[in-house]
């Protein structure tokens, strides 16, 4: 079956802020932000800032199984929010999505729109700004998913997290083996 995004969740623009964002303390709300993720697109729950809020729309929340999308810039990716979260916003380049379809699994949206033909439809839709391209909320709600039934979303949301620990071990191997033969020329032209 293949649906389009707005079928599936309703999408909603993160919160835009009039004045400069001002991190402090005792803020109302967390916020994230690009900065928020690491390279590999993960949010660090951690580190997110606060922000003082007045009265807020429970639209701009961000909860458990939202789906984040990131709108604009060079590397636009999807992100499931798969921690609870207590009065969390999105900053305004973000949309929030809110699965409200029991044929979708929040996870699986986001890695569907992570996967090549999304992000090339995306990446040619995008409209190029002064120094930011920016995927539309008009164009984007109109994505199709391909959507298995449930069980096959978890393998191939199983399968992705197994490739992806994969390619983690891998790459650790590849550190220590770089660092191990570092050494062992050193110590070579030392003359050891």
């Amino acid at each position: 079956m293949k649906l389009k995004i707005k079928d599936i969740a309703d999408i909603q623009i993160g919160y835009q802020f009039r004045k400069k964002i001002e991190p402090v303390t005792d803020g109302t709300h967390a916020l994230v932000q690009m900065r928020d993720f690491n390279d590999h697109n993960n949010l660090n729950y951690s580190e997110l800032s606060r922000v003082k809020l007045a009265e807020l729309p429970d639209k701009y929340l961000v909860n458990q199984n939202d789906v984040l999308f990131l709108s604009r810039g060079h590397s636009n990716f999807a992100f499931p929010i798969t921690d609870p979260l207590e009065s969390t916003i999105a900053a305004s380049y973000f949309f929030i999505l809110k699965v409200r379809s029991d044929k979708v699994l929040p996870e699986y949206l986001a890695w569907y729109i992570n996967q090549s033909p999304a992000q090339g439809y995306l990446h040619n839709i995008a409209r190029r700004g002064t120094h930011m391209p920016l995927i539309p909320k008009s164009i984007f709600e109109n994505l199709k998913v391909y959507v298995p039934d449930i069980e096959t979303q978890n393998k191939i949301l199983k399968l992705n997290s197994l490739i992806e620990n994969e390619k983690n071990l891998l790459n650790s191997i590849q550190e220590k083996r770089t660092l191990l033969i570092r050494s062992l020329c050193l110590k070579a032209a030392k003359g050891l």
